[in-house]
């Protein structure tokens, strides 16, 4: 008896059949089970070349899937991750050099593609024997306020990039130092003289670094006294803010501000003059935004971030560890100060 015969009395392919007496992922138990007996019943027996010869090819590709790397954006988003905001094609570029150097394939699997569907992805990546998953920060402009992100996690060796998508429970993640790189920021700022030091933020970015950025300012003021009498200045992006900005600025006086770029934006839509009114530094400082060199700022190192999450995820297949840790680990990568004209030495 051939394997097509077996198939035609069985009612399923020749590609399930092989798949049901080799034990492979992917059959239901009561398929191999019946198949298994029909086998028997008619007396099947493989061909031991062939057999070997597939056994062979298996063993091959189930190494160069292991190889594989699986980026799994949530399901809202429906373009390649990296691909959208320039912090994300950073965290892209690390992502893929360390994964190189570990021997490791990067490749997408979008949940979007898939109607949205989590379960049939996870489906995916276990019949083609993936155990590598890495789950990215948010690429998208407006993302929905909640979702739901539910791959089978047991299945995998995961980590993920930053605190902007939630699993229920946390995943290990590297991050960046938020609160470390605004702390360098102000600390470096009066190293070079500066002592009336302000501090700007969009609302909806302080609430997105949950705060640490405006901590990191507080901590800084009463540390250091001077300058207690200047409040933190919060904007949403509406009519209006530019003219409150030049009443706070006249208000205040301070003889340097850190803030994020919509800040910057404001500041110099409002007719500020860095550095000839006041000085400027950004907490998010990134390479030919804004001026690039022009603007003295932290470096978030933002490719060294997705390298990080990568060797999260190379370290829990080390350690035969699947699924969401019971003790999740957050790995913190440090900032970098960045000299620019828009903030010269204060003397």
């Amino acid at each position: 008896m051939t394997i097509r015969e077996l198939a035609a009395i069985a009612g399923v392919s020749r590609t399930s059949i092989s798949r049901a007496l080799n034990n492979a992922p992917g059959v239901s138990v009561e398929t191999r089970e019946r198949v298994v007996k029909l086998a028997k019943e008619h007396g099947y027996n493989a061909n031991p070349m062939v057999t070997a010869l597939m056994s062979d090819v298996r063993r091959r590709r189930m190494h160069e899937n292991r190889s594989i790397m699986a980026i799994v954006p949530p399901a809202f988003q429906d373009r390649k991750w990296g691909t959208g905001h320039i912090a994300n094609r950073l965290y892209r570029e690390g992502v893929e050099s360390r994964a190189k150097q570990l021997g490791f394939k990067v490749e997408d699997f979008m949940p979007f593609e898939y109607g949205g569907s989590y379960k049939r992805v996870s489906q995916v990546l276990y019949q083609r024997g993936i155990q590598a998953v890495l789950v990215p920060s948010v690429d998208v402009v407006n993302p929905p306020d909640s979702h739901e992100y539910s791959l089978d996690w047991d299945k995998f060796s995961v980590a993920g990039i930053g605190f902007s998508v939630d699993c229920g429970r946390y995943l290990d993640r590297s991050v960046v130092s938020h609160f470390q790189a605004a702390s360098l920021a102000f600390a470096r700022a009066r190293e070079l003289g500066y002592r009336r030091i302000g501090c700007g933020l969009c609302g909806r970015i302080n609430d997105r670094t949950q705060g640490r950025w405006l901590a990191a300012y507080l901590l800084d003021r009463e540390m250091h006294g001077a300058g207690k009498d200047l409040p933190f200045f919060e904007f949403d992006e509406t009519l209006g803010e530019g003219e409150r900005l030049k009443r706070w600025f006249k208000q205040t006086r301070p003889d340097a501000i850190v803030g994020d770029r919509y800040f910057l934006e404001l500041a110099l839509e409002s007719g500020l003059r860095i550095p000839e009114d006041v000085a400027f530094a950004l907490f998010d400082w990134l390479p030919g935004e804004l001026g690039g060199d022009d603007y003295a700022g932290i470096d978030q190192r933002f490719d060294l971030v997705g390298a990080a999450a990568v060797d999260l995820v190379a370290s829990r297949i080390n350690s035969n560890e699947r699924g969401l840790p019971k003790e999740p680990k957050v790995l913190k990568v440090l900032g970098e100060w960045v000299e620019g004209r828009s903030m010269p030495p204060n003397r």
